[in-house]
């Protein structure tokens, strides 16, 4: 890969994005066996929505200090352990794949009582079930990308303003549809 060549690129949706999760899920799931769940988030997981090609995991555990004291069995998966990357939440680890030169996946591990998970879990939820604030979303990535090629930390800042609003729809619909389907 040559030095010109851009680290954050937003792609058309990939119908093969889910077949390379569950992949992963199984894995992740032999190489962690006291998590709770592994599941598909971030972009890759909406059905349409164009991405950066990275498949982003969600995985829950009773203690993420135990998987933080040996990370060999994910090491040996390829995954690349950064402990510097959230280290305002010691609830959540984090943890980078390569795959033939390229970024392809992203592992983050959370400790079962934190709160991130469902907030994922809602966001993902809202973008496939609103396709007006996929839209959105996709344009503001696309944005980002275009502005921010070579950088990921300035490629998430461009679009944070975006995700924080649509973060906070997702919470209200998701308020919302929790009291419609309780009535009925």
């Amino acid at each position: 890969m040559s030095d010109d060549a851009p680290v954050v690129e937003v792609v058309p949706y990939d119908l093969a994005w889910p077949a390379r999760f569950k992949i992963e899920q199984r894995l992740l799931s032999e190489a962690l066996p006291a998590a709770l769940s592994v599941e598909h988030f971030g972009s890759t997981s909406v059905p349409g929505l164009a991405a950066k090609p990275i498949i982003d995991i969600l995985v829950v555990v009773p203690e993420v200090g135990a998987v933080a004291a040996d990370v060999r069995p994910l090491e040996q998966l390829g995954y690349v352990y950064r402990p510097s990357a959230f280290p305002d939440d010691d609830e959540h680890l984090f943890f980078a794949k390569d795959t033939a030169g390229k970024r392809s996946h992203h592992l983050h591990i959370f400790g079962v009582m934190s709160r991130v998970p469902q907030a994922n879990r809602v966001f993902r939820a809202y973008l496939a079930a609103t396709p007006d604030a996929a839209r959105r979303y996709e344009a503001a990535k696309r944005r980002a990308a275009e502005l921010h090629p070579h950088s990921r930390a300035q490629y998430g800042a461009a679009k944070e303003e975006v995700f924080a609003q649509l973060s906070a729809e997702a919470r209200l619909w998701s308020r919302f549809a929790g009291r419609q389907s309780a009535k009925g």
